[in-house]
This record gives structure tokens, C-alpha cells and sequence, in this order.
């Protein structure tokens, strides 16, 4: 993890698709249910919600702008501090929701997921004793 103020980039390109066809598709067809998906994997957002919301912005002309933040959020809770710009969001969505994808997977499996919470010990003190005269 980079030291505060400093910028933690992505690993994968943004035309890098053909690294995983399957996702590429997905992306393409089905874009909030695959936003949800990554929403998901990230642990950042429920995949039925945000499916459901891609859906219901897109309808209204929004869905460049909630997907940006869905990606966002994704990426910092696996420690990527990469600002994302309005321009990919607008004109390479797909492709966009690919990447940061791809990155999920690939920092997940490397074990590097930020915003994870450290472990709680619990202990529990032995039960108060009454002493009567």
C-alpha cells in the first residue's frame, strides 16, 4: 500500500479485453448486471442492487455517472487509488467495467484487498461473584 497522498494505478489497460473474452461480452451486453457483479466481487455493493439501479439510471440517461462511482469504490476497497475520468465512463463503459474487473480479480487473488477489518479478539471476564455477610 502506498504512503498517504500517493496514487496506487492500475495494473490492467483499459483495451485489455481479450484477457478475459467472457467478461468482454458480458460487460458489453449486459452492463449493469456485470457493474453489479464487480460491485460484488469487491465486496463494495449488492449485485441485485446495483443491477438494478444500473438499469433504472440508465434509463434516465445517468448510467455513465453512477457506473464511475461503483467503480470507483470497487477499486479503492481492493487498494487502487487511481482516479477514474469521466471520459472513459462516457466513452469506453465496457471496456472501463473490464478493467477495473480484471483488477478486482487480479489483486483478490493476490490476497491484496483493502478496507478489510482487522480481526477482533473477544474476551469474555469470568462472572461477578456476590459476597454475603
Amino acid at each position: 500500500m502506498a504512503a498517504n497522498g500517493q496514487m496506487v494505478p492500475m495494473n490492467n489497460t483499459l483495451f485489455g479485453c481479450m484477457d478475459d473474452c467472457g467478461d468482454c461480452v458480458h460487460a458489453a451486453c449486459f452492463g449493469p448486471c456485470h457493474l453489479g457483479s464487480v460491485a460484488q466481487r469487491a465486496q463494495s455493493g449488492d449485485c441485485y442492487g446495483t443491477c438494478f439501479i444500473g438499469y433504472l439510471m440508465g434509463g434516465i440517461g445517468c448510467y455513465p455517472c453512477y457506473a464511475k462511482s461503483i467503480l470507483q469504490n470497487a477499486l479503492l476497497r481492493v487498494g487502487v487509488t487511481q482516479p477514474i475520468e469521466c471520459f472513459e465512463c462516457v466513452c469506453c463503459g465496457p471496456c472501463l467495467q473490464c478493467q477495473v474487473s480484471r483488477e478486482v480479480n487480479a489483486r483478490q487473488a493476490a490476497g491484496a484487498v483493502a478496507g478489510q477489518q482487522p480481526q477482533v479478539i473477544v474476551v469474555q471476564a469470568p462472572a461477578a461473584q456476590v459476597a454475603q455477610k
